[in-house]
C-alpha cells in the first residue's frame, strides 16, 4: 500500500511540473504563423478611451472559442490604467 501511494504522490508531482512548462492558451496583439496543431483567433475589443483593440489568440487544436475569449478579456483587462485605457 505504501508502494501505491508513493507511486501516486511521483505521478502527481510529475503530472504538476509538466504541465507549469508550457502554457496552454497564449494571447498576443500579433498574428502568428499558421499550425497544423494550434488554432489561432482574433478578438476585437474597445476600452474606455475609444481605441480598438485586437488581440489575437493562439491554443492548442480543439479548444473552445469561450475559452479563448476569455483569455483575451483577461489580457485586455491586465493592461488597462486606471482610468480605463489599454496600455501596452
Amino acid at each position: 500500500m505504501k508502494k501505491l501511494v508513493f507511486a501516486f504522490a511521483c505521478l502527481a508531482i510529475g503530472i504538476g511540473a509538466f504541465a507549469t512548462t508550457k502554457p496552454a492558451v497564449k494571447a498576443s496583439t500579433q498574428k502568428q504563423q499558421d499550425s497544423k496543431f494550434r488554432i489561432q483567433k482574433s478578438f476585437s475589443m474597445w476600452d474606455a478611451c475609444g481605441q480598438q483593440i485586437t488581440v489575437w489568440v493562439s491554443a492548442p487544436n480543439g479548444t473552445d472559442w469561450d475559452v479563448m475569449y476569455q483569455v483575451a478579456i483577461d489580457h485586455v483587462i491586465d493592461c488597462l490604467n486606471s482610468s480605463g485605457c489599454y496600455q501596452k
